[in-house]
């Protein structure tokens, strides 16, 4: 420890705009930290909510509540350099290479857990109404799937070695289009044989091995909740269940199926669908509203980012 510091009021003000909560070690002032970078947190996750759905009629539109943070923090910090008592003791993080060092260490851990475990998304479409809605947020949980990015750059990509189960929600690359993420529920594990017809799921799961019976071909459990009206048509709400999962889905009575349009597996009849070795099949949980597997076709393992673990 050292004694008669001081902190310069000059690096004080650069550190508040360059490191923001970082600078209060500089000016050794550890509790002062933890305060702004606790709040800098929340609001930050304040802020994404805000703005989950851009709308240009809002007051808030273009401002952002953070930047208070960016301007209160080298001001705080200049005037504690300025008052600062020099015969205080000089904590071991009250320095200017240090708190460059303690700084660059929790962005290189921020970026890594983002990268490789824990990565959140925001919801732009009501395809997975009514579990996920147009703003919300999701905690998508990376590690094992083996397609692993930080904000759109491809970093590291491996064999999965996770298994995903009926009825998980997974972020995924689009297999028509990589560079953008779809957030679906899953419905077909490799070997299941799917059929979506008269807005019913049948599946006839994989057989394990020849010395055991074959799974039936039977329909996912679902039951009527309620039934109301939205922009003119009439949605029925139901209580689906895919094993240990349950999960609300809704469906549009006004709406008719487009078979035709749906993808046509060779062999196959246009509602009926094999999942190949090492894919899945995917639905949207608003049925009557969703581009998913019924449309395009498979999801390759490789293209799945991870499983959604949290939402807010």
């Amino acid at each position: 420890m050292e004694y008669s510091w001081k902190p310069k009021g000059w690096l004080s003000i650069l550190y508040g705009f360059a490191l923001q909560p970082f600078v209060f070690l500089y000016v050794n002032r550890a509790k002062l930290f933890w305060f702004y970078l606790i709040l800098f947190v929340l609001v930050s996750l304040f802020d994404t909510k805000l703005h989950a759905i851009p709308d240009k009629e809002t007051w808030y539109q273009n401002i952002y509540f953070v930047w208070f943070i960016l301007i209160i923090c080298p001001i705080h910090a200049f005037f504690i350099s300025r008052r600062y008592d020099e015969e205080q003791v000089r904590k071991w993080y009250a320095s200017w290479w240090v708190t460059l060092v303690c700084c660059s260490l929790f962005l290189t851990c921020l970026i890594m857990g983002r990268t490789f475990f824990y990565e959140p998304f925001s919801i732009p479409a009501k395809s997975m109404s009514p579990a996920l809605n147009p703003g919300d947020h999701v905690v998508v949980s990376k590690f094992g799937y083996g397609n692993y990015s930080y904000s759109g750059i491809r970093i590291h990509t491996t064999e999965s070695t996770r298994m995903l189960q009926r009825g998980d929600i997974v972020v995924f690359k689009h297999p028509l289009d990589p560079n953008i993420d779809f957030i679906k529920r899953v419905v077909g594990l490799p070997g299941d044989k799917v059929t979506y017809r008269n807005k019913t799921i049948y599946i006839k799961p994989a057989c394990v091995d020849e010395t055991t019976e074959c799974p039936s071909y039977k329909a996912v459990d679902k039951e009527l909740k309620f039934t109301q009206k939205e922009n003119g048509s009439e949605y029925e709400y139901y209580q689906e269940s895919l094993g240990q999962i349950e999960y609300e889905i809704k469906t549009n009575n006004n709406h008719t199926e487009m078979v035709f349009h749906y993808f046509n597996q060779a062999g196959s009849r246009l509602d009926e669908w094999i999942v190949p070795d090492n894919h899945y099949f995917v639905l949207g949980d608003n049925r009557d509203n969703s581009l998913d597997s019924r449309y395009w076709g498979f999801v390759p393992d490789s293209n799945i980012v991870g499983k959604v673990i949290a939402k807010w």
